[in-house]
């Protein structure tokens, strides 16, 4: 009971002495300790502002890449692209780009992490999505004279492209674990089943 009482004198003297020294203990704490001066505020305003960075679009949806193309793919989720190759070509280390995804109706933001040239003048271009801290490659584009193929890897799946000049497709490969190849349902024409004895 003695050592309780000792302890509560105790902490009334501390907190008198140090209420003396601060001013705090005994009067609450002062007003003008919380106002601020205009000088010692630092602006948010320009860093949120900054919104309008450059970004360079490489691909787009295009209506006109359907008729252009010969063959036509069989893929779920299949969507017609357009390239712009003049841009792809110009690409520098630490561009960010926006990739279209027309499935998603949405474009990624991309930094460039890296580009090689090939011997043969062929483009291997990958990169990351912006605001992937760790960095993590989300797409691979090579371009070999005019044709552009690759892939994006998504937080929603794997997406294909190829392009035969500008005009190309875009198409899931996976939902989950599913492959996403269409095949037919059935053949054009019947399988005559030969059994040899």
């Amino acid at each position: 009971m003695y050592k309780g009482i000792a302890c509560a004198v105790a902490l009334f003297i501390a907190c008198l002495l140090w209420g003396g020294l601060s001013n705090v203990c005994a009067n609450g704490i002062k007003p003008e300790a919380l106002s601020v001066t205009a000088e010692s505020l630092v602006s948010l305003e320009p860093a949120l502002s900054q919104n309008n960075t450059e970004y360079f679009v490489i691909n787009k949806a295009s209506s006109n890449a359907r008729k252009a193309l010969f063959d036509n793919h069989q893929y779920i989720s299949q969507a017609y692209i357009e390239f712009d190759i003049r841009r792809i070509e110009s690409l520098k280390v630490f561009d960010l780009i926006a990739f279209y995804v027309p499935q998603h109706a949405r474009s990624y933001l991309i930094v460039i992490n890296d580009i090689e040239q090939s011997k043969q003048g062929g483009l291997s271009v990958s990169g990351y999505f912006a605001d992937d801290m760790q960095q993590h490659m989300a797409l691979e584009l090579t371009l070999e004279g005019r044709s552009v193929a690759g892939r994006l890897q998504t937080t929603n799946g794997e997406y294909l492209f190829r392009s035969h000049a500008q005009y190309g497709w875009i198409a899931a490969q996976y939902e989950g674990k599913k492959q996403y190849l269409k095949y037919p349902d059935r053949l054009s024409s019947p399988i005559d089943v030969i059994a040899k004895k």
